[in-house]
């Protein structure tokens, strides 16, 4: 963990040794795996689990299920149902909401109560990365923990490759000159950008499910497992999208091009990196979505000025 996220966790375990940790908390950043490491840091002192251990009798998982990653009320009742029982070693209870921003209206309804007036000993723990993608009447039930969490940026030595070449074609794209004499080969490079990204992203992808996977406790089942895995992807997809536009500001920033003209098409850019972001979480394809993305993007750095 980063110094700061370790600190804030630091502070809620002693928060509960004195007694007063509130009994309902939302953990929210930008890295869901390091949030949720956070979130488990904190519930390991709650439970007087050891460090290594993941699991305990009286930790409880709500997490979202299938493709569509819902968070349905039948799941969020069977929640409800357990922690309404004796603790099963006699000390505290604590759950566990994966990506509750997942939570439909009706689980969200559902789980009001047992949010505001939980049974004695019970801690519930939310962890987002879309704390405003959850009912404002479940946020403010909630103590609101920030956790900033550390830069993920990709190392992947095709990545990185990749990114050289999509710095080359948006520099060959602002160079006027070039550009007037030949617009055929840019369209082709968009193209074979494409779809070596689409493979790098697969690819990425690929590797950390495999290894995620294999930390999954017993249990889990396979609608739970399609989510998660579909939240890896989603996540992995997020960064590269991340990582591009940071690329494409460092590229403006350090070229000799004049910064009226190139700020203003970058802007443009980046509008639609986010809408293509939008778009993709509910689920449009990523061919689709990044070749969307590349023509559009070809036209706004040819235009000009």
């Amino acid at each position: 963990m980063s110094k700061t996220l370790n600190s804030k966790v630091e502070k809620l375990q002693a928060e509960f040794s004195s007694d007063t940790l509130h009994h309902a908390l939302l953990f929210q950043g930008d890295q869901i795996q390091q949030i949720e490491h956070g979130a488990l840091t904190l519930i390991r002192s709650i439970l007087g689990m050891g460090q290594d251990q993941n699991e305990h009798p009286d930790l409880f998982h709500l997490r979202p299920s299938g493709k569509m990653r819902i968070i349905s009320a039948d799941v969020t009742r069977e929640l409800i149902s357990e922690l309404n029982r004796t603790s099963n070693q006699g000390g505290a209870k604590v759950a566990i909401i994966h990506e509750a921003d997942r939570m439909r209206k009706e689980s969200s309804n559902a789980f009001l109560k047992t949010l505001e007036e939980p049974p004695p000993g019970t801690f519930i723990i939310l962890v987002t990365t879309r704390p405003y993608s959850i009912l404002p009447t479940i946020r403010s039930r909630c103590l609101q923990v920030r956790l900033e969490t550390t830069d993920r940026s990709i190392q992947d030595e095709t990545w990185l490759e990749w990114l050289d070449l999509y710095k080359n074609w948006i520099t060959k794209l602002l160079d006027r000159k070039s550009l007037k004499n030949d617009r055929v080969s840019p369209l082709f490079a968009a193209y074979g950008l494409i779809e070596r990204l689409i493979v790098i992203n697969k690819s990425i992808a690929d590797q950390e499910w495999k290894n995620f996977s294999k930390s999954l406790p017993e249990g889990v089942e396979d609608k739970e497992k399609d989510a998660i895995e579909t939240s890896i992807r989603k996540g992995i997809r997020s960064n590269l999208i991340r990582s591009l536009i940071d690329c494409s500001r460092n590229l403006i920033v350090d070229s000799n091009i004049p910064i009226d003209t190139a700020a203003a098409k970058l802007a443009k850019v980046v509008t639609i990196a986010e809408k293509i972001t939008g778009l993709l979480e509910v689920n449009l394809k990523d061919e689709t979505a990044f070749e969307y993305f590349w023509l559009t993007s070809l036209r706004t750095w040819s235009a000009k000025a």
